[in-house]
């Protein structure tokens, strides 16, 4: 039976022992292209923990923002929002296999709107797959336009590399991090003196689209046991030419808000620090 719209309603997962964060992390690791299956914090072993810390804070004070549609048997539908300098992005959206395609996704993205103007952001966010059509159908329907392309690919060599030369700059902070929930960002000084940011899912790990990525791989090996090792590029800025197999390509998209229904007296938005960073568009806060 079709639900129907105008009676389905959206609810806030507020409380950080709501037995729904599990529901919602299965949902939301559930959204992930089989490709890139343990590459992403949704697959950590302690991200709904990580969803239960970040709704601990005050409402008005967290950057994690949980939207949900609940039916008679539990979860139904989940959009896992992020509230960004100006711009609300939508880290993650998922709704369940059996009910798909009776309006959830679009009562989520209303949802979103709404929200955002709330929050006197001036645009929504998101990043899609480019092997989801349907998803894109769905997005350009509400008014989100292409941005930009990007590639995730496969590093190849590591274990032949010789290892980079690093300091660990937020070791303590990292390991604890990772230890309570499978994830965290490693930040690495380089001998040059830069400072270049790892994501770590378990024992995979992000690292720069550069010819030197094997060996930041290298380094970093050891310590956390890594077995699988990955770059995100802008199609625009490419990957080396000895990069390995592509895994997916994601397209950015956004949504203009109308600037009469933006408040102006609103700046949360624009004073409220990030919280988690637990994906590619986060950490680079332009997932």
């Amino acid at each position: 039976m079709r639900l129907d719209l105008t009676a389905i309603a959206v609810d806030a997962l507020d409380d950080p022992d709501d037995p729904s964060l599990l529901e919602a992390t299965d949902l939301l690791a559930s959204s992930v292209p089989e490709t890139c299956l343990g590459l992403v914090a949704y697959h950590a072993s302690g991200y709904g923990s990580f969803l239960a810390a970040a709704l601990t804070p005050p409402a008005d004070a967290r950057t994690l923002i949980l939207r949900a549609v609940h039916g008679s048997n539990g979860l139904r539908a989940v959009a896992d929002w992020r509230l960004l300098p100006g711009h609300l992005l939508l880290n993650g959206i998922a709704v369940q296999e059996d009910e798909r395609g009776q309006g959830l996704g679009s009562r989520l993205l209303r949802d979103g709107h709404d929200l955002a103007v709330r929050l006197g952001c001036r645009a929504l966010l998101l990043d899609v797959s480019l092997d989801n059509p349907a998803a894109h159908r769905l997005y350009r329907r509400h008014g989100f336009t292409e941005v930009t392309r990007s590639s995730w690919r496969e590093v190849v060599g590591v274990r032949a590399s010789t290892p980079a030369p690093i300091r660990l700059a937020n070791w303590p902070a990292f390991a604890a991090h990772h230890t309570a929930y499978g994830f965290g960002d490693l930040t690495v000084r380089t001998a040059l003196g830069g400072e270049i940011d790892l994501r770590v899912v378990g024992t995979a790990i992000r690292v720069p689209a550069a010819p030197d990525a094997a060996a930041l791989a290298a380094a970093i090996g050891p310590l956390v046991g890594i077995d699988r090792c990955f770059s995100a590029a802008t199609l625009t800025d490419g990957h080396p030419a000895d990069c390995g197999p592509e895994l997916a390509r994601f397209v950015r998209m956004r949504c203009e808000l109308a600037a009469i229904d933006t408040p102006k007296d609103d700046v949360m938005s624009t004073q409220i620090p990030l919280i988690g960073k637990d994906d590619e568009t986060l950490r680079r806060s332009d997932r």
